[in-house]
């Protein structure tokens, strides 16, 4: 689901757009990437890792040189929340907020290379696919037969309890899962395999969509209970049966959880923590989790979370440390900031479907106008990173620079949209003007409004080379270009004012209340009225945050409309929901990923995400993804605005062995963070 932007709510779930995607698998195993963090003040520099002037990514990934050996196990993380778990049922649980209680309770066919992102052995020791070229690849994996336990005393039946979690998926369909929609078939092997899946359809992201997508449930419960009404607290003495290093033992959903890590099992027994690329690894400490119990304490809002943090009451909270607090936090004693990406991006969403916003060349133009400096650095104090790409930085796998050797974030060929500035904050009105009336677009390299552009990394253009409608610029006609200081001519489209091809009003922004979100509220006003500066009549419209969803993503009744997404995809998959014809909609009764119809308006990258999606070879889908996400670039469907500097509030003081320098560090990666905290006086001396 799109991601809350007012200050007062907190994140959808995640859960739920992951199922909607099809990414889900990567992180509804919660692996993540990994980095040290021994020195977690926040800088006011203004080098490449700082929140400084100029500063783009937050942190670079280092490593623990510290063993489990030198660990004494024991203490409590105290985790705050804003919001109610929904359900301690694995199956129907879509909350954020109960997954991170819930998520490392249970393993998965494969585990996830915090830095790298590539698979690594979890309860399957080794897998392979065959028949790739064929429409339904077969995988075989071997299952792993020691080294696991149920938690509640009952043996664990490696290929049994396996085969049965896969038949659950395609059995029940849970709604919370995606994994069921990749494979038809799921049985014991008859080669020298322990278990063969037969897939729907050729799946490039099998490892993560199929072998990482299903958890590990036990067939001695699940098999003997209706799914949707099973609530494993009350069967239970100690909740969800499962096999990872964990257990709830306490369940109030409108106040507190608990979970306690199995000491026994995980210092003696489980093979999970003590694997050899763990153990080889810079960023892990292998032999983990360290501490004896997570309490989960629900606050009910923001707010008095937050409150709780800065008053010594909770070590940590789900999410970021807001902007305006993290003064605060910086000027106590012990309270450090983790350093992250986020799992998403914030954009503004074009309707593709209305003319003359269904033109690449307008789309582009109108995204020379947004002033990033103004809302990176006077708005949000360089906490957030200048948008490009729909595809998260933390996620960098598939990011055209990382694919072709680029610098992140800061190469020319991801800054075909900066601000167009004539002197100070003023645009260049003449520019973008000559650029519209010349039937200018961005595709390949040359001098665009003043900025020299190479052309894309993969050689991909636009959809267009060159305008879709003719623009001319005459005297004033609608009321908003009139009423604007500084604004002597308005845009003709094919002769007609904007007003005339859109129902007689300007083009609408739909803003969250000012009131909720006055930063926000000034950056999209200040583009606004560069927009009637240039010519180009455009207003605002304050929106309750429900009500736009509904409008953006259900009734598509919308000119252009600002939004995030987050738990975003590490192998490029969210962008086929996002930008996929299929996903458009002109069904009101359904949800539309792609709100903005492009794939069936403005342009389409469907031929370059169907070729992505269907690639199993990792470096070719890789490339297939990055030579997508630019096509999608060109086109601007979305306007991506920032990705936020992740900063996760931790007692630094007290605790050790959080990762630094990862995506959403308190909960995306969550499993690998509890894995690795310890109490800092348990060091061995």
């Amino acid at each position: 689901m799109p991601r809350r932007r007012n200050g007062s709510g907190a994140d959808d779930s995640r859960r739920k757009f992951l199922k909607a995607s099809g990414a889900g698998a990567v992180a509804l195993s919660l692996a993540g990437c990994s980095g040290n963090n021994n020195n977690n003040n926040d800088n006011d520099g203004t080098d490449g890792t700082s929140d400084g002037p100029g500063g783009t990514e937050t942190t670079e990934v280092s490593g623990y040189d510290i063993g489990p050996d030198q660990i004494e196990a024991g203490g409590t993380l105290r985790y705050g929340m804003a919001t109610p778990p929904d359900s301690p049922n694995y199956m129907l649980a879509g909350s954020v907020y109960s997954a991170v209680a819930l998520d490392p309770i249970y393993d998965f066919g494969l585990t996830q290379d915090p830095v790298t992102f590539e698979y690594k052995p979890g309860v399957f020791t080794d897998w392979t696919a065959k028949n790739t070229d064929s429409e339904n690849p077969d995988i075989y994996a071997n299952v792993r037969k020691d080294g696991l336990e149920w938690n509640d005393g009952e043996k664990w039946k490696p290929i049994e309890d396996t085969l049965f979690s896969y038949q659950f998926q395609l059995d029940n369909q849970p709604g919370e899962w995606s994994v069921w929609n990749y494979f038809n078939k799921v049985e014991e092997a008859s080669n020298d395999w322990d278990l063969h899946i037969k897939m729907a359809g050729k799946i490039g992201t099998w490892e993560s969509s199929i072998l990482a997508g299903a958890p590990i449930i036990p067939k001695h419960i699940w098999s003997n209970v209706d799914y949707q009404k099973y609530n494993p607290v009350e069967e239970q003495d100690e909740g969800p049966v499962g096999t990872g290093p964990a257990k709830l033992v306490k369940y109030k959903p409108d106040t507190a959880m608990q979970l306690e890590t199995r000491r026994d099992y995980v210092e003696n027994t489980y093979a999970l923590n003590s694997l050899e690329w763990k153990k080889n690894h810079d960023a892990v400490i292998h032999g983990g989790p360290f501490l004896d119990k997570v309490n989960f304490k629900v606050y009910g809002g923001k707010t008095p979370m937050t409150q709780a943090y800065l008053n010594g009451e909770i070590d940590t909270h789900y999410g970021s440390l807001s902007v305006e607090k993290i003064p605060q936090a910086r000027n106590k004693s012990g309270m450090g900031l983790v350093k992250g990406f986020d799992s998403g991006f914030t954009y503004l969403g074009y309707n593709c479907r209305r003319q003359p916003l269904d033109d690449v060349a307008l789309r582009q133009a109108m995204a020379f106008l947004f002033d990033d400096k103004f809302w990176v650095q006077k708005q949000k104090n360089n906490f957030v990173i200048k948008g490009d790409y729909a595809q998260a930085p933390g996620y960098k796998a598939v990011r055209p620079e990382s694919v072709w050797d680029g610098k992140l974030l800061e190469a020319p060929e991801t800054e075909a949209f900066n601000f167009r500035r004539k002197q100070g904050k003023e645009p260049d009105v003449q520019g973008i003007r000559n650029f519209l009336t010349n039937g200018n677009v961005i595709s390949g390299s040359g001098d665009y409004v003043g900025q020299q552009f190479p052309g894309t990394f993969s050689g991909v253009e636009a959809s267009r080379s060159s305008a879709k409608h003719n623009y001319s610029f005459g005297s004033p006609q609608t009321q908003v270009i009139r009423d604007q200081q500084g604004a002597d001519k308005e845009i003709r489209v094919n002769g007609q004012t904007i007003p005339e091809m859109m129902d007689g009003d300007a083009i609408t922004v739909l803003i969250d209340p000012p009131g909720d979100k006055p930063k926000e509220a000034k950056a999209i006003n200040q583009w606004v009225t560069n927009l009637k500066k240039v010519g180009i009549p455009a207003k605002t419209k304050p929106i309750a945050f429900n009500t736009m969803k509904a409008k953006a993503y259900v009734q598509e009744d919308f000119d252009i409309y600002p939004m995030g997404w987050g738990g975003t995809s590490p192998l490029g998959t969210s962008m086929r929901v996002f930008f996929h014809s299929e996903n458009a909609g002109g069904d009101t009764d359904k949800t539309a990923y792609n709100s903005t119809g492009y794939g069936v308006s403005g342009g389409s990258a469907d031929d370059l995400l169907d070729s992505a999606q269907k690639e199993m070879e990792p470096k070719k889908r890789n490339k297939k993804w990055a030579k997508a996400i630019e096509k999608v670039y060109l086109d601007q469907p979305y306007m991506v605005w920032d990705y936020a500097k992740y900063r996760w509030p931790m007692n630094t003081q007290k605790f050790d062995g959080y990762i630094e320098g990862i995506v959403d560090p308190g909960y995306a990666t969550w499993s690998d963070q509890l894995n690795n905290i310890y109490l800092k006086k348990n060091v061995k001396k």
